[in-house]
């Protein structure tokens, strides 16, 4: 293995076994990138764009493969972005946005131009270039438009960025008022999420509880506090995930795949009961399966217990 290889493969290394052939051609020249086609030990996989033959294919493989297909500037974006922040309405697929006049049209990218697009929109995740979270939250106003992600998924993804301290509002405004505003393809879809955003009480808030926020507020039902403390005794305390303390009622997330054990299971149960019993407290436990389906029976029984006490 000569000189020039091993520079190759530690390049690939830091990049998901993938170099473009801007990077290869400062390595060495157009018939050396020819030759280990040849040999076999590239793989092409978009224009400009190769894989280190024999190398695992993974999505952030796909993701940066397409980036550099694309070219300067060009990013992970929308969903692949939003995968990489591991923000809801993220996916594992391979989105990217590149300078306008510069869209990569390539197999199985989704390709998206834009006039705003330079360094201050970018950073990078494991060395893969992307937007950062405030042009995602804004880029997802399009997803919305298009009907390809729900507004309750868009309003989750900046609960989830807002808990995080990824952004905050005055961010996502500004960047939204930079990039066109109501003018921009799905600056509406944004507005209109900014306008009725209400951040979570607490910052510890997971994403089940947020999600759990988000049907409550489309349900109607009043505000709840976020991981409210209630002191059993003057040493222990509970702090539950969603709390109406005027009501003395509270909801719990409780998904079977937390417990794993007997043990856990029955703290959690008997947590929930000390609070009932010494409190009079009344607690609604919510599983994964109610939570997946939009929690209509959990939501019903809130309804009712809220306006009898």
């Amino acid at each position: 293995m000569d000189a020039y290889d091993v520079r190759l493969l530690r390049l690939a290394g830091r990049q998901h076994q993938v170099v473009s052939r801007e990077q290869l051609l400062e390595l060495g020249t157009a018939d050396q990138i020819k030759y280990r086609l040849r040999l076999g030990m590239l793989e092409r996989v978009h224009q400009c764009a190769y894989r280190i033959a024999g190398a695992e294919h993974t999505w952030r493989q796909s993701v940066l493969a397409a980036c550099f297909a694309g070219g300067k500037f060009s990013v992970a974006s929308f969903r692949s972005a939003g995968q990489l922040w591991t923000l809801p309405g993220g996916a594992e697929i391979v989105e990217i946005t590149s300078p306008r006049h510069r869209r990569a049209r390539h197999a199985d990218v989704i390709p998206h131009e834009s006039f705003f697009l330079c360094e201050r929109d970018i950073t990078y995740i494991d060395n893969i270039p992307l937007t950062r979270p405030a042009r995602t939250i804004d880029d997802m106003g399009l997803l919305v438009e298009y009907g390809v992600l729900s507004p309750e998924e868009h309003d989750h993804a900046m609960l989830e960025a807002v808990r995080r301290d990824l952004v905050d509002e005055a961010l996502v405004w500004s960047e939204w008022e930079r990039l066109g505003g109501e003018f921009r393809p799905g600056g509406r879809a944004v507005k209109a999420m900014l306008e009725n955003f209400v951040r979570g009480s607490s910052p510890h808030a997971t994403k089940p509880e947020l999600r759990l926020l988000q049907l409550v507020r489309a349900a109607g039902l009043p505000e709840p506090v976020l991981q409210y403390r209630v002191w059993l005794t003057p040493t222990r305390w509970v702090d539950l995930d969603l709390a109406w303390p005027e009501y003395k009622v509270f909801a719990e997330f409780d998904p079977y795949r937390w417990h794993g054990r007997r043990d856990t299971y029955m703290t959690t149960i008997a947590r929930r009961l000390d609070v009932e019993l010494l409190l009079d407290w009344y607690g609604l436990p919510v599983t994964d399966d109610e939570l997946d389906s939009g929690a209509p029976r959990a939501l019903a029984l809130l309804a009712r217990k809220l306006v009898r006490r």
